[in-house]
C-alpha cells in the first residue's frame, strides 16, 4: 500500500461535498452509542495517535450491513442471529454541508497519489497515515468518501470529528433482528421503506440459501 506523499499539501485532492439534510447510516453494538467518534486506533481511518476522533457511516443501510455483520457472511456463509439480536441500525442526519476528500469518483485517487489498497487493503496502518494526513491538508475537509471494502458498488465515509455539529442522530434502537421481524424499516421524513433482508443485499437469499447460525 502506498503512503501519502510529503507534500501531499500541495496536492489538489478531488472535493465531495455532502448535502444538509442527507441521510447516512451505522450499525452498531446496541449496548454503546452509535453517535461515537473512536479514537481506538484499530479502525482504517483511525487517527494513528488518537489525534482526533472518526465517525464511520455508511450511504445506505445495506452498505452499514455489509461493513459490520455482512462482512463475516462473506467468510462464514452464517448469519449469527446473536449479531443480528445484538447491533442495530442508526440514521444519521447532516445538519449542514460537508466537505470530504472524495476517494470514490473518477480520479479522486489519483488527485491525491493514491491507489484502490487504501481502501480495500488488509493492515491499516498505512491508511490510518493517509487519514492524518487528509486531516491536516490545507483544505480542511470534514472527511473521507471511500467505496466499502466488502461491497464496492457502495460508499462510505469516515467523518473527523471537527464536523461533529454537523452530525445529528435521527434515529436509533432498532436491531437488525427488528427489521427483519418487521414489515419494513423507514428513514427520515420521506418514509422510504426498505426490507433490509429481502431487497438489495439479496439477504432473503443468503437466508434460504444458509440459513441461521443459532448455535
Amino acid at each position: 500500500m502506498r503512503k501519502p506523499p510529503k507534500e501531499l499539501s500541495r496536492w489538489d485532492p478531488l472535493i465531495a461535498t455532502l448535502p444538509q439534510g442527507s441521510l447516512w447510516y451505522r450499525s452498531y453494538s446496541l449496548t454503546n452509542s452509535p453517535h461515537y467518534f473512536g479514537r481506538n486506533k484499530n479502525q482504517r481511518w483511525d487517527a494513528p495517535r488518537a489525534e482526533n476522533g472518526v465517525l464511520y457511516l455508511a450511504e445506505d443501510p445495506e452498505g452499514a450491513f455489509m461493513e459490520s455483520i455482512g462482512r463475516g457472511v462473506l467468510r462464514t456463509k452464517l448469519v449469527p442471529q446473536a449479531a443480528l439480536e445484538t447491533r442495530g441500525i442508526a440514521v444519521f442526519s447532516l445538519v449542514r454541508e460537508l466537505r470530504v476528500i472524495d476517494l470514490a469518483a473518477t480520479s479522486g485517487l489519483t488527485r491525491v497519489g493514491a491507489e484502490g489498497s487504501i481502501s480495500n487493503g488488509l493492515g491499516y496502518k498505512t491508511a490510518q497515515a493517509w487519514s492524518q494526513a487528509f486531516h491536516e491538508h490545507p483544505a480542511t475537509v470534514d472527511g473521507i468518501l471511500y467505496r466499502s471494502r466488502h461491497d464496492p458498488a457502495r460508499k462510505a465515509v469516515a467523518l473527523f470529528d471537527r464536523c461533529e455539529d454537523g452530525v445529528r442522530l435521527a434515529s436509533s434502537g432498532q436491531s437488525w433482528m427488528g427489521l427483519l421481524d418487521g414489515p419494513a424499516y423507514a428513514s427520515g421524513a420521506n418514509s422510504r421503506p426498505i426490507r433490509v433482508w429481502y431487497r438489495a443485499l439479496d439477504l432473503g437469499r443468503l437466508r434460504a440459501g444458509f440459513g441461521f447460525d443459532r448455535v
